[in-house]
């Protein structure tokens, strides 16, 4: 037997997901840390100078960016990684 925790179907009971469509992906970190980065913040902590990825963040990032050269028929028109 598996210990591992059961998990909910991620995908809609007969929908055809190769139709040409745009799909929204959310991918969270396991307990919600911050494991992608960081915000910097100027002196004060007032406003946002700009986001730092971590090293996970850099690979996401970069997956992200070589999807169309792995599948030819997927466009990634934006991202945030968060």
């Amino acid at each position: 037997m598996s210990n591992l925790p059961k998990r909910k179907p991620n995908r809609l009971k007969g929908y055809d997901y190769s139709q040409d469509e745009a799909y929204f992906i959310t991918i969270c970190a396991k307990d919600k840390k911050c494991r992608f980065g960081r915000i910097e913040f100027d002196s004060v902590g007032a406003d946002i100078i700009r986001p730092l990825l971590s090293k996970t963040g850099v690979i996401a990032k970069q997956g992200i960016e070589n999807i169309a050269q792995i599948y030819s028929n997927v466009i990634v028109e934006d991202f945030v990684i968060m």
